[in-house]
């Protein structure tokens, strides 16, 4: 039924369905050129290169891969389309050597976005040239042979995605790289009043700051949430060579603890007020004319599973927008699947209390009112 409506909304899309067993010259013509098919694969054929699907691949599956839990046609056969008719095709490189953690999740939102994934030390991913260099929450410092080639590869060019989440062990290194472009990692561990989710005050729903990346939430209105987040602090004097800003950030109710052992969540005499920046982005201009672009991410559960998983929250929707930001592109796509179960309310706690206040007792008091004027008028009849 997908396959069929797809066709039918474009001239430029045909659909035909194959028995292999009936055109066995079909099938051999494919497994000359190197591909293999299966009985009910999906061939998607384009002008600069082919992509197979098995039918397994159109649905979101349990962790243990026993029970269907959603449909991912559309994600899977739109990105496909653009990826068949691509000439090029991007390559992000996810940095290892220092404990990365990387998610299941942010390399499939690459994958869904027709991305070639590399995965080495800095000094073999340099060679490769890629588009776009992923540090995903080290947390063991860079050593100098990694800085280096580091340096190398955004000052010609490159651009960097990196997640360093809060942690009591420094990373000098890396964060004196960051601090060459004008970002410097604090020390504090953010804290919500209010936007927060789950009743939690480490679960921050971030801010929209005024940048590009956040374009698409001004017509958007989702939230994303960041468990978990570190400030992010301007370098006071950069210099013009650098453009810094904040993308997301804290609101002023926030506060900050540092040391990150605490003995409770709530705010102390000695804490930090805020609002703090939480993500934040840097750009170069090299004389060639080229742009380098960063951003710099104080979270790693911002991409963990679960939260990419849900629909109702719009942790996907902004990993892909500032993806598309740091390779200059504006084609990556990121739908999220038809969910055979509902996922989660994105419910923050100020809209809890206004509910529950809504729910619990103006509800039932305009009742109990009304009641009493019905029992008086009766009453004088």
């Amino acid at each position: 039924e997908i396959l069929k409506r797809y066709s039918s909304l474009s001239d430029f899309i045909s659909l035909k369905f194959v028995d292999p067993f009936d055109n066995p010259v079909l099938a051999a013509s494919y497994a000359d050129r190197g591909i293999q098919i299966h009985t009910d694969d999906i061939i998607m054929e384009g002008s600069a290169r082919t992509k197979i699907f098995s039918i397994e691949d159109m649905y979101t599956l349990n962790a243990g891969r026993t029970d269907i839990t959603g449909l991912n046609a559309e994600q899977q056969l739109t990105s496909a389309l653009y990826f068949i008719n691509n000439p090029e095709v991007p390559v992000a490189a996810f940095v290892d050597g220092h404990n990365e953690r990387p998610s299941t999740a942010l390399k499939e939102l690459f994958t869904r976005n027709n991305f070639e994934l590399l995965r080495g030390t800095m000094s073999s991913l340099d060679r490769e040239y890629p588009d776009i260099l992923v540090i995903a929450s080290p947390s063991r410092d860079f050593l100098p042979e990694d800085i280096e080639p580091l340096n190398l590869y955004i000052n010609r060019g490159g651009n960097i995605f990196l997640f360093i989440e809060p942690s009591a062990e420094p990373l000098p290194l890396l964060e004196g790289f960051l601090a060459e472009w004008g970002i410097i990692p604090g020390d504090e561990l953010v804290f919500e009043e209010k936007a927060n989710t789950a009743n939690n005050p480490v679960n921050i729903v971030p801010m929209y700051d005024p940048h590009i990346i956040n374009r698409y939430f001004m017509e958007t209105r989702i939230f994303l949430t960041m468990p978990s987040s570190r400030s992010l602090y301007k370098v006071a004097h950069q210099g013009s060579a650098y453009k810094v800003q904040s993308i997301l950030s804290s609101t002023s109710d926030s506060y900050g603890k540092q040391g990150y052992q605490f003995d409770q969540l709530t705010r102390n005499a000695g804490d930090i007020d805020g609002p703090f920046s939480l993500v934040m982005s840097s750009e170069k201009k090299l004389t060639n004319g080229d742009i380098s672009r960063l951003v710099v991410v104080g979270s790693r559960k911002i991409y963990g599973d679960d939260l990419l998983g849900f629909s109702s929250y719009g942790n996907s929707e902004f990993l892909v927008q500032t993806i598309n930001w740091l390779t200059k592109e504006d084609s990556s796509v990121n739908i999220p699947p038809k969910k055979i179960q509902l996922d989660p309310l994105n419910i923050q706690f100020g809209q809890t209390v206004i509910l529950g206040f809504l729910l619990c007792v103006l509800i039932p008091l305009g009742f109990l009112i009304t009641g009493i004027i019905m029992f008086l008028r009766r009453k004088s009849l």
